[in-house]
């Protein structure tokens, strides 16, 4: 990997292995190679964002190279509680299943993911701590898919 995985050295990663909380918000640089660098070596991550930056157009929305590959890697965070992929162009319906294995996971958003389906999205019952869900700008996001989602999650945790 090139030192323009994330527009740091691995070296800079490595020196990192405490970090709880990272933002690469609006970082068009990062690629799956990027996330696998940071789930391989910051294992104590709470908090992750890897959401598009609003100044880049619909245009550019491929300059976000998150594709499920990255969402496997990610999963393997198992000390995760937050994460934030809106708006990460490349995700499907396959990314998720990836995520379902996310037990501590309790934030997540993926607004704006235009590929995501009703189908995939009704997966995420199986994140039982779930207690905040963003699916603006999500299409596969309908009154039925929250309906089931509120009565599937909310059984879970009484």
């Amino acid at each position: 990997m090139g030192n323009t995985t994330l527009g740091v050295s691995p070296t800079d990663i490595h020196s990192l292995p405490n970090l709880t909380v990272l933002s690469l918000s609006g970082c068009s640089k990062i690629t799956d190679d990027g996330v696998e660098l940071i789930a391989e070596n910051l294992q104590k991550l709470r908090s992750l964002d890897l959401s598009w930056c609003p100044r880049i157009t619909d245009a550019a929305l491929d300059c976000v190279h998150i594709t499920d590959i990255g969402i496997g890697y990610i999963s393997t965070m198992l000390s995760l509680s937050s994460l934030y992929l809106r708006w990460c162009s490349q995700i499907r319906d396959f990314g998720l299943q990836h995520l379902c294995g996310m037990r501590n996971l309790q934030v997540l958003s993926l607004a704006g993911c235009p590929l995501l389906t009703s189908s995939g999205l009704s997966s995420l019952i199986q994140l039982r701590h779930m207690r905040e869900l963003e699916l603006t700008n999500c299409p596969g996001a309908s009154r039925e898919l929250f309906d089931y989602l509120r009565e599937h999650l909310r059984a879970a945790s009484s």
